[in-house]
């Protein structure tokens, strides 16, 4: 814990009685000035600090943001060993692959309220307001590059996980799309770096609507995607900071046993919650040409899409996926 956290533990644990900054400083053994810093600089963050003659410093309000205090504060899993961020930025993809690169710790997360340049599968841009919660995991597993392919599904499945923890009950969409009620909600965008036979490390990149913005026109979710959901809609008044916790709690709990025993054990698990199962769709590249097509059975041990034709069950390992007349 930093000192920064630790003197935002201590005004919540002091509530309305508030705490002098003298006993701030002995408790955390800085000085006065010290302290004084750390209150400014979480009061620009947006918490509600005020000073008060004899009583000191109390805490009337947390912004409603995805801070790395208040995440972690609602985390459960010891697996995120690391949280920065949590105001604006370009792309916490960016911001986390800078960190891996550099040799961040598996485990390390980036926050962000907002994003100015987030992105979302197959170039799209993932438009990122504020309301949402944008975050970047960076991973190291112990895997060769080829079996790296279900990881995507993994993740979705955590964020799903995750989210059941509060009550609210999620669809998958293969291969990186989380629905609430048939209105997109949150998508994963995996980036890795890796060598012939090895794994380096992968960021797990996740953008989750949880409220709507103030704008109603600034909608969160890919530009393309459709109707946009929003945590809020089941759960009102909802914390960012919570969402975004209960995610994290989810991803690692999923990641961490597809690590350890590869995705088969995962398989009917995600098969329950995928909205594709049982429909006629249709697989295309990048292009728009069509690769595949057929009744969607599930998915494979590798992650595959299972689709049933004519002549037999197929896998697909990557497409865009539609419904047979229509967009899903």
């Amino acid at each position: 814990m930093t000192t920064r956290d630790a003197i935002l533990a201590a005004l919540r644990e002091a509530g309305a009685t508030g705490v002098s900054g003298e006993a701030l400083a002995g408790r955390l053994g800085v000085s006065r000035v010290a302290v004084g810093k750390h209150v400014k600089v979480l009061r620009d963050a947006g918490y509600d600090i005020v000073a008060e003659l004899g009583a000191g410093y109390r805490l009337v309000s947390a912004p409603d943001a995805p801070l790395p205090a208040e995440v972690r504060a609602a985390l459960k899993s010891g697996f995120w060993v690391r949280l920065e961020g949590g105001g604006e930025t370009a792309s916490t993809n960016d911001d986390a692959r800078a960190l891996a690169r550099e040799g961040a710790f598996e485990g390390t997360v980036v926050l962000a309220s907002r994003q100015s340049a987030g992105r979302g599968r197959l170039g799209r841009t993932w438009t990122s307001p504020d309301g949402g919660a944008y975050l970047s995991a960076v991973l190291r597993p112990a895997v060769a590059p080829s079996e790296v392919a279900p990881l995507s599904l993994v993740v979705g499945l955590g964020v799903a996980r995750g989210l059941a923890l509060l009550g609210i009950d999620v669809q998958l969409k293969w291969p990186n799309d989380v629905q609430l009620s048939g209105g997109k909600l949150a998508g994963v965008l995996l980036e890795m770096a890796a060598e012939a036979d090895r794994v380096d490390w992968v960021v797990a990149g996740i953008g989750l609507n949880v409220r709507p913005p103030a704008d109603a026109a600034d909608a969160g979710g890919a530009g393309d995607a459709g109707r946009v959901a929003y945590l809020s809609d089941v759960v009102p008044g909802i914390l960012i900071a919570e969402a975004a916790a209960a995610v994290l709690d989810g991803v690692a709990s999923a990641y961490t046993e597809w690590a350890s025993g590869g995705f088969a054990p995962l398989r009917d698990e995600y098969d329950a919650r995928s909205v594709l199962t049982g429909c006629s769709v249709v697989v295309s590249d990048l292009s728009g040409t069509v690769r595949a097509s057929g009744d969607v059975v599930g998915v494979d041990g590798g992650g595959q899409l299972l689709l049933a034709g004519t002549d037999g069950v197929h896998a697909v390992a990557a497409g865009e996926v539609t419904l047979r007349g229509s967009v899903l």
